[in-house]
Parts: C-alpha cells; structure tokens; sequence
C-alpha cells in the first residue's frame, strides 16, 4: 500500500508516541485513578483535541489529521489518519511526544494527598502519584481532580525523560464514550509496511 508523502510524515513525528502507550499501559493491572470521561486536552503548543478514556482504553485526537488509539485487552495501538488511513503501531517503541494519561498506568502506583486546590473553578484534591512499569521505569506525576466531577482530571503534570510535560482537560463529560470511538478501521496497516511502494506497472508503452 502506497500512502501519500505527508502522511507519512506525520507518521514519523507521531509514531514514537502511540507506541508509548502500548508502553505503559501494557501494565494496566494497576489500580485506575480516573473514572471514563471525554474532554478537550490542551497541551503546550500543540492544538488543543479531543481525549477519550474508557476502563483501559484511550482515544486522543493528538495534532489535526492524526488520533491514537490504544486497546488495553489486545495491547494494540492505532494511528488514524484523517484521509481513511490507519496504521498499527508497534508497541515497542519509545515516546517523543507523550501523551499525559499514558503515565499514570503502569504494574505500581503509589498515589499521595498534598492537599486541594481550586483550578478553573473546580476543587480538586491535589495527588503526586508515582508509576513504576513493569520494566522498573519510575515516572513522577501530579494530578488535579476535581471533586465534583466525580476525579476526573482538570490538570497533570508528568515528569518525562524529555522534560516536564503539562496537559490541562477543559469541557469534561463524565461517563464510558461510545464503543465505536475505540475500533479502528479495516484494514489497518502494519507499521513494517507503511514505507512500501506501490509496484510499478508492467505494460509496456506503446509505439507511436
């Protein structure tokens, strides 16, 4: 399958992220910190998009023309892209750009009370939670929850390899999303074959 040159461009910048969160979530016998919720993520410089999460699942529409999702069950991750494309990532790789619910998963979690804060009007109880994978990597993190609307995160602040990594969730909708957010599209292209090109034809020019 031949796909066309900026998709796999965005491909190549996104790719690192999706796979982390195969990554992480790969240990999703932890307990889960947040109930199923949808809302508007807003992270650094990026344009701000939609996040979906439902029990291990998770949806995020990471920058226009790309979301990712990732299956907790099959332990699978998907880049759709917005011509209709999509491709299955590995779930080895690393991050490059991280996605902020992909921290607070992992084989332990020690979460500890700091105290409230008010952030865009909602009282949230303030957490460190600490996330070690299976693997032994350790990620610091704190989270705002806001107490009513049931803990759902307003704020996260994740300390990555990469530096501090900041998401804020405005608009939150409590309750599971639609199912049908979480199935990726048929056919789903293996990520070992998003380079290859399309063989060129064989029929022969004719003679003028």
């Amino acid at each position: 399958m031949k796909l066309p040159r900026t998709i796999i461009n965005a491909a190549a910048v996104v790719a690192f992220t999706s796979c982390a969160i195969a990554a992480h979530a790969q240990d999703s016998g932890s307990s889960r910190i947040f109930p199923d919720f949808s809302a508007t993520q807003e992270m650094g410089n990026l344009v701000p998009g939609k996040v979906y999460q439902s029990g291990g699942n998770f949806r995020v529409e990471l920058i226009p023309g790309l979301t990712v999702i990732y299956l907790a069950a099959t332990n699978k991750v998907y880049d759709l892209f917005s011509r209709g494309n999509c491709i299955q990532v590995s779930p080895e790789k690393k991050t490059r750009l991280p996605i902020p619910l992909q921290f607070l998963t992992g084989a332990k979690v020690e979460r500890t009370p700091v105290g409230t804060e008010v952030v865009d009007g909602h009282t949230c109880k303030v957490e460190n939670v600490e996330v070690t994978t299976a693997e032994g990597k350790v990620t610091q993190s704190k989270v705002w929850e806001a107490q009513d609307l049931k803990g759902a995160p307003v704020k996260i602040e994740s300390q990555t390899p990469h530096g501090q990594v900041v998401a804020t969730y405005r608009d939150i909708v409590l309750g599971a999303p639609d199912p049908a957010l979480f199935k990726p599209p048929s056919p789903c292209a293996p990520e070992d074959k998003m380079y290859q090109v399309a063989p060129q034809s064989t029929v022969a020019p004719k003679n003028n």
